[in-house]
């Protein structure tokens, strides 16, 4: 298992520059850099969430996104932020995945305007959930990655072969 971690400020200028170094992370592990995107993805949804949603207008605060990569298993992500929470888009509870119930998620309506990020993330990870308390507002994402899928030599990266941005 290899761990990172990831922090910039919450603004629209920087999350995507800050997304791509997170997924060039990823892109090493998997033997396709097509598998990246939808990776990619699910990360960009979720910061471009704290972006818009965590922080007041002009009083961007930090996120960080911490990367757990279970070789030839899969991906975790605990997207974080330190902001007043969302009524706009809540956190989903514990468990939702795959095909996304709007009854699992208030607020994702297709008639919605707000929140198809959310639904998005829950359609492309195997497991979500989120948690808010002292230590932040967190969304966690699971990706299952087959076997086939991960690079051949993957048990030889390490932390600091790795470009981080």
């Amino acid at each position: 298992m290899h761990s990172y971690e990831f922090s910039t400020t919450a603004l629209r200028e920087t999350y995507r520059p800050f997304v791509r170094g997170i997924a060039a992370t990823m892109a090493a592990y998997l033997a396709a850099p097509t598998l990246v995107h939808p990776l990619e993805l699910v990360t960009a949804e979720a910061c471009a969430n704290v972006v818009r949603h965590a922080y007041p207008e002009g009083q961007p605060g930090p996120v960080r996104v911490r990367l757990t990569v279970n070789p030839r298993v899969g991906m975790e992500l605990a997207v974080t932020d330190w902001g007043r929470g969302c009524a706009v888009c809540p956190l989903p509870p514990p468990g939702v995945s795959g095909a996304v119930r709007t009854s699992d998620m208030p607020g994702l309506a297709p008639e919605s305007t707000s929140g198809r990020g959310l639904r998005i993330i829950a359609c492309l990870c195997d497991a979500v959930s989120g948690d808010a308390g002292p230590d932040g507002n967190t969304l966690h994402l699971q990706l299952a990655i087959p076997e086939e899928q991960w690079r051949i030599s993957n048990l030889t990266i390490t932390e600091t072969s790795l470009s981080r941005r």
